[in-house]
């Protein structure tokens, strides 16, 4: 019983930790694709918020036309975000693969 407990706790150490995400969970670039949208949809919104001085805001109409455009429902991308959320490591990369998106963006317009 020892030597099974021993052998299961030496194959979790082992594993590399990338086995993909369960079925209604988006992979892992599918999400960070509409992460980085629901981000710009966030920064649009602040956007028309505080410079603009909008007082209605259509975020439901945004994420809508979002989750459309990504193939993806709310429901799918909030589960994807709890279950990345749940591995901070994964999550840090897919937000440091989204600030290296967005840098490059700016740069491509400041040209």
């Amino acid at each position: 019983m020892k030597r099974l407990f021993f052998i299961g706790l030496l194959l979790v150490a082992c594993s590399s930790g990338t086995e993909a995400p369960p079925a209604d969970v988006l992979p892992r670039d599918r999400f960070k694709d509409a992460l980085l949208e629901a981000q710009l949809i966030e920064a649009r919104m602040n956007h028309e918020l505080v410079v603009s001085h909008h007082s209605a805001i259509p975020a439901d109409q945004y994420y809508a036309e979002m989750f459309k455009a990504q193939g993806t429902t709310k429901e799918q991308f909030q589960r994807s975000f709890t279950y990345y959320s749940g591995r901070p490591e994964e999550m840090k990369g897919i937000y440091e693969d989204i600030l290296n998106e967005l840098s490059r963006r700016k740069d491509e317009l400041a040209q």
